[in-house]
């Protein structure tokens, strides 16, 4: 799986490091102000680093992506440098998963508020419904990439017209984008149309590639969602059945 993680150089620039490519990535310098929209899975820092005034900033990056001490993995920003692949991987490992765990477990203790405040938004707020729910996912995943297919309705602009069913898009690294969908999508949901019969299915993943295909069916309106993950456990799979089958309406 391709990532990327940031290690704080000093209070106006941080490192930013491509891992998992074919070719080795020596990294490019950025500065601080654009860790608010960089595309990174991880951010490294020294405990020198937080103070009260940068606290604020660095807690607020945490709804995207962890951040830990490089004392926590005797990481110094030379030996970040220098940082294989390999190594790479077990210390976004490190990072990842409690994040992800922490996502999870917050998830299942405020499940009702969301599912009730996510099928208050489907029936009129359906690009604002997949937006939020795009979030969820992919924080409650730890993917790095996320994309959510799906069917929307065009309304008719005249009274000789009638609704035409369409297909919507979500997808984005860090935040979500929603754009209409393509032949592209139209093809995707073709592929996996077998697969829509559940509110929650795990049709295709490869833990080596990180790649994870869902198909899910809210009120028999299938969705399709395509990742990229660092893991996918019991855990994380038996919360999102359940958010799936609690956006049903049982009337």
């Amino acid at each position: 799986m391709n990532f990327s993680l940031g290690y704080i150089k000093n209070d106006n620039q941080f490192l930013l490091r491509q891992f998992g490519g074919k070719e080795r990535d020596r990294g490019k310098i950025m500065d601080l102000d654009e860790l608010k929209e960089a595309n990174l899975q991880g951010l490294i820092y020294n405990e020198s680093f937080l103070t009260e005034e940068t606290r604020p900033s660095l807690i607020e990056l945490t709804r995207f992506f962890p951040l830990r001490k490089g004392e926590e993995f005797s990481l110094s920003h030379e030996a970040f440098e220098d940082l294989d692949d390999d190594n790479a991987q077990k210390i976004f490992s490190k990072m990842s998963e409690p994040w992800v765990l922490s996502n999870n477990l917050s998830l299942l203790e405020e499940l009702f508020k969301v599912t009730t405040h996510l099928k208050n938004l489907y029936p009129n707020e359906r690009t604002t419904f997949f937006e939020e729910l795009w979030f969820i996912l992919k924080s409650n995943l730890g993917a790095s990439e996320l994309k959510i297919v799906y069917n929307d309705i065009q309304l008719a602009k005249k009274e000789t017209e009638k609704n035409k069913l369409v297909r919507g898009k979500v997808e984005g690294t860090r935040t979500p984008v929603p754009t209409p969908g393509g032949e592209a999508e139209d093809h995707l949901m073709k592929h996996y149309e077998k697969d829509f019969n559940q509110s929650f299915e795990v049709s295709e993943y490869d833990p080596h590639k990180g790649q994870l295909v869902l198909t899910a069916s809210i009120n028999n309106s299938p969705l399709l969602v395509m990742a990229k993950v660092n893991q996918l456990t019991r855990l994380q799979k038996a919360l999102l059945s359940t958010l799936l089958e609690g956006l049903q309406s049982h009337n």
